[in-house]
């Protein structure tokens, strides 16, 4: 009976040591806190940026920039990155360029995704 109670014992503290493991911590949701940095940027609000735009417009449209340029007056730069479990799952920039006050281009991946979610928005409509 003795042996059979230590097995038994050696075999529970040996399941209890696995679950604990780090791959199995990552599988566990409530570990893995989202963690946002930056403004998430509005599809619409993004395409709406145009060349000619003053920075007033272009603050009303889609906001201030998180970080105010020292040296850079001539740019602003939006970032926007959604983190979980320490692995980046989204991360989107976009940066608007001013000549004369007015926004003479806009680049970035934003203006892709923002494409691509209104393109797939009118799709489900249309379905």
């Amino acid at each position: 009976m003795k042996p059979l109670l230590r097995w038994m014992t050696v075999a529970s503290a040996l399941c209890g040591l696995a679950a604990c493991t780090p791959s199995l911590v990552n599988k566990l949701p409530y570990y893995k806190m989202p963690v946002v940095q930056g403004v998430p940027l509005n599809p619409e609000s993004v395409l709406a940026v145009k060349p000619g735009m003053s920075r007033e417009q272009v603050q009303l449209e889609i906001g201030a920039p998180v970080l105010n340029p020292s040296f850079r007056q001539d740019r602003w730069d939006y970032t926007y990155e959604l983190s979980r479990g320490g692995k980046i799952k989204e991360q989107r920039t976009l940066t608007v360029f001013f000549e004369n006050g007015t926004v003479s281009r806009v680049e970035g991946d934003a203006l892709e995704h923002a494409r691509r979610v209104l393109q797939e928005k009118q799709e489900g409509k249309a379905q």
